[in-house]
This record gives C-alpha cells, sequence and structure tokens, in this order.
C-alpha cells in the first residue's frame, strides 16, 4: 500500500474580515478553550475560523466553518463546546480539494443541528472563494509549523517484473473513451453548484427571516403607535365632547343673563317712572306735611295730658288694691303661724315620748344582752377590736353599746382627739396626698410623709405639701417628725 489517508495532522484558521489572519495548531487552540493561554488580540471579538484536517499528504480531508466569540480576557465564551473532530466525521461531503471530495459541516450543512447557529457558510465567489483561501493559506502553514508530507516507502518484495510486451499499449486501449474522468469532473461541478445552491439559499432565507423579523418589529412599532393615537384620539374625543358640554352650558348661561339683563332694564325703567311719581307726589304733600305735622303736635299735647291723669288715677287704685292684699296675706300668715307652733309642739311632744320609749328599749335590750356579755366575760372570754391609731384594743362589756353605737367616736375618745379629727386623720393615714385646692375642684394630690398617730396629725398642716404650707408650718413639721 503506498498511500495512508488516516488523519495526519488537525489545524484552525481565523479570518480577519475577508482573508485568513492567523493559524494554529488544534492543541495551541485546545489550550486555549481550557482558560490557560488566552488570545489577547481577539478580546472582546467574534471570528469566524475553519477547523481543518489534512492526511500525511498535506491534503485536505475534513473541514468545519464555525464563529467563535472571546471574552474581554481573549479566552473562549463559556459554554462553547463544538466537537468539531465529531463534525467532520458525520458530515457530508463538500468540494474536491485535491483528492476528491472533502467531509465539509458549515451552516447550511450541519450533521447536528443544534451546533447549526454557530457555523457560518463559505464564500463562493469568482473573486473570493473561501476553500481556495484555505488552500493557498494551507503550505505556508504547514511549513511554518513545521509539517511535511510523508513519501510512501516501497519494498523489493512481491514486485511483479514488467515485460517488454506489457510495456507495449494495445490497440483497443487507446480506443477507450476517458468517460471515468469525465463523469468525476462532472459529479464535482454538480456537487459545488449544489454546495453553492445550498449556501444561496441558507443566505436568502436568512436574509429573508430578518426582513421578516425588521418588518415584524416594524409592524409591531406602527401597531403600538397606533393603538397610543387611537388612545389619545379618544382623550382628545372626551376632551373635546367635554368642551362642547360647557361651551352649551355657556351658551345657556349667556341667554338667561340676556333675558335677566332685559328684565332688570324694564324693572329700572319701571322704578325710575315710580321715583318720578312719587318726587312729585311728595312736592305736592308738601303743603299738606306741614298742615298735619301741627294736628300732631296738638294731639300730642292732648295725650300727654290725658296720660298724666290716667297714670295717677292708676297709681291710687294700684295703691289702694295693694293696701287690700297685704292686709289679707297677713291675716293669712298668722294664722299660719298659729298652726306651726302647734304642730311644733306636737313633734316636740312625740319626740320626747320617742326617746323615752327608745331609752326604755335599749335599756331593757342592753339588760338582756349585758347579762349575756358578762356571762361570756364570766367564761373568760373578751372582745378586741382592730383600729388604725390604737392598734388592737380590748372594749370592756360596759363599753360595747357605746362602741357598737359609733365606733370612731370611742376609737377617737381612746386617742384622746375629735371624732371629725380621727375622721380626718384616717383620711390622710390611709392616702397621704396633698388636699390643697388648686381650683376647679382639683387638689395638689403631692405624696406625703405618713403620720402614724392621730393626736401627732394637724388638719391643715400634716395633710399638705411643704409648696401649700407656710414656711414656719414646714419648718415645725420637719422638727415633728424628727
Amino acid at each position: 500500500m503506498l498511500q495512508s489517508t488516516a488523519v495526519f495532522q488537525e489545524l484552525l484558521m481565523f479570518w480577519d474580515g475577508e482573508d485568513i489572519a492567523k493559524s494554529m495548531l488544534y492543541e495551541d487552540f485546545d489550550v486555549t478553550l481550557s482558560g490557560m493561554v488566552p488570545q489577547a488580540q481577539y478580546a472582546r471579538e467574534e471570528k469566524k475560523g475553519a477547523y481543518i484536517q489534512i492526511d500525511d499528504s498535506l491534503t485536505i480531508k475534513g473541514c468545519v466553518l464555525f464563529t467563535i466569540r472571546f471574552d474581554r480576557q481573549g479566552f473562549a465564551e463559556a459554554g462553547w463546546n463544538i466537537p468539531l473532530s465529531h463534525l467532520v466525521e458525520v458530515a457530508g461531503l463538500g468540494p474536491d480539494m485535491g483528492r476528491g471530495p472533502i467531509r465539509l459541516a458549515c451552516r447550511s450543512q450541519c450533521p447536528v443541528s443544534w451546533h447549526a447557529p454557530r457555523l457560518w457558510d463559505p464564500v463562493l465567489r469568482d473573486d473570493l472563494n473561501t476553500f481556495e483561501q484555505i488552500r493557498e493559506a494551507l503550505p505556508s502553514a504547514c511549513e511554518r509549523f513545521g509539517i511535511r508530507a510523508r513519501r510512501p516507502a516501497l519494498t523489493e518484495t512481491n514486485i511483479p517484473v514488467l515485460s517488454t510486451a506489457d510495456l507495449v499499449p494495445q490497440p483497443w486501449e487507446s480506443d477507450l473513451p476517458h468517460l471515468p474522468a469525465e463523469t468525476e469532473a462532472l459529479q464535482q461541478q454538480v456537487s459545488d453548484l449544489l454546495l453553492k445552491l445550498q449556501t444561496l439559499t441558507t443566505e436568502r432565507e436568512q436574509t429573508v427571516n430578518e426582513q421578516a423579523y425588521v418588518h415584524q418589529q416594524q409592524l409591531d412599532i406602527l401597531q403600538t403607535q397606533n393603538q397610543k393615537l387611537v388612545e389619545q384620539q379618544r382623550t382628545l374625543k372626551t376632551q373635546l365632547d367635554a368642551q362642547l358640554e360647557r361651551m352649551e352650558a355657556l351658551h345657556s348661561q349667556i341667554i338667561s343673563l340676556s333675558g335677566i339683563e332685559s328684565s332688570l332694564k324694564s324693572e329700572r325703567t319701571e322704578n325710575e317712572r315710580k321715583l318720578k311719581e312719587l318726587q312729585a307726589a311728595l312736592s305736592k304733600a308738601g303743603e299738606a306735611q306741614q298742615q298735619v305735622a301741627v294736628l300732631l303736635e296738638a294731639k300730642e299735647q292732648e295725650f300727654a295730658s290725658r296720660l298724666s291723669r290716667r297714670e295717677t288715677e292708676l297709681v291710687l287704685a294700684m295703691d289702694r288694691r295693694l293696701d287690700d292684699e297685704a292686709n289679707r296675706h297677713l291675716l293669712t300668715v298668722k294664722s299660719l303661724q298659729a298652726e306651726l307652733e302647734e304642730r311644733d309642739h306636737q313633734l316636740a311632744e312625740l319626740e320626747k315620748s320617742l326617746e323615752a320609749e327608745r331609752a326604755e328599749q335599749a335599756r331593757i335590750a342592753e339588760s338582756s344582752a349585758d347579762s349575756y356579755l358578762r356571762e361570756l366575760q364570766g367564761m373568760g372570754m373578751s372582745f378586741v377590736v382592730y383600729h388604725p391609731g390604737v392598734g388592737n384594743l380590748s372594749v370592756p362589756v360596759d363599753d360595747l353599746a357605746s362602741y357598737t353605737r359609733n365606733p370612731p367616736a370611742y376609737v377617737a375618745r381612746k386617742c384622746l382627739v375629735s371624732e371629725e379629727h380621727y375622721r380626718e386623720w384616717i383620711r390622710h393615714f390611709e392616702n397621704p396626698r396633698c388636699l390643697a385646692s388648686i381650683g376647679e375642684g382639683a387638689c395638689c394630690n403631692a405624696r406625703l410623709i405618713r403620720v402614724d398617730s392621730p393626736a401627732k396629725f394637724v388638719s391643715g398642716q400634716s395633710d399638705r405639701c411643704a409648696r401649700h404650707q407656710g414656711a414656719d408650718t414646714a419648718i415645725l413639721n420637719v422638727l415633728k417628725f424628727q
């Protein structure tokens, strides 16, 4: 076997505009994809590239036309994962690059559909051909990377020896037409034309899709603008209707005011006429008015004299009536006073009898209760009560009646103070607050030092704060508490 068809080397070429600007080995590109060595010259750019497989005779076997974007540091964009060698293996046939059709993967001929958006179609114009650019750039790239073609090695074994007769061409061989070569050339032309047609179709579809997208965007914009204009028209129509309604209302008001103005003019004319008539009547009535004034003065004098006489008569009559009424009421009052004195006397007698009856009943009750209580006392029982100011107080049997009738009075006597004094001290003891009035029914209510003994309590001083006591009183209280 004289030649091998296995993959000998993998190269990448990158375009800058319409020309190939850079070529590298796949191993170097793989280092860039791994994030180890950036391509700083391509930072923040999207480049078109070609992945090329060549055999040991430096003939192109396969090609993938791809695009790649680099970040700001020159590394390949995240997520770029096009399997270049796999696409070549499953790609369709492309143009003849020297030793038959190559394997070609591009945008319009992508064996894996989801990678198609990241591929691009070759340019096949007469003045610019992508495959011709690759063919022309390949030798210099191989020479730069030290890639050389391998020569087939011939062995001396099993080499047939040709005789002279074998080298003489037969007559029938010269008459055979060169059909295989022509057929192969035609097939290659057909493949090139189909590829070019497919590329043009893809470009046309892409152009149509882009135009349709642009038209759709313009249509959406126009529809949005139209909708806004319709809304503006509705708003303007609403405003116009409102303006028309206001104008109609103003017109009605103007008509109404015109009628009112006409009516006022008529009334003014009538009033002016009546005023003139009244002025004429007043001028005529001037003399009559003077006569009436004289008569009125005479009548007033007569009325004044009659009024004074009538007032005198009424005063005398009222005096007589008042005297009669006073005498009658005086007799009635004396009668009522006598009745009241009689009733007071009867009430006094009844109160005396009632008091005697109560005393008798109390004496009887006390005698019965007293005997019972004395019996209890004889059994060793004592009667002890507790009251603030005296603490536990033992009440003798003889004092129980007095105690039960009025406990505060009994305790006050034990404390050597009056009942009112004891009650005031109880109020202070239970709530030691300042009782000084500050107006509107309110008191000072300031917190005070509690006086524990009724005998030490001074009304008007112990229940007042320092601010509502005199200077001397405050000093006395301090000395007393000490």
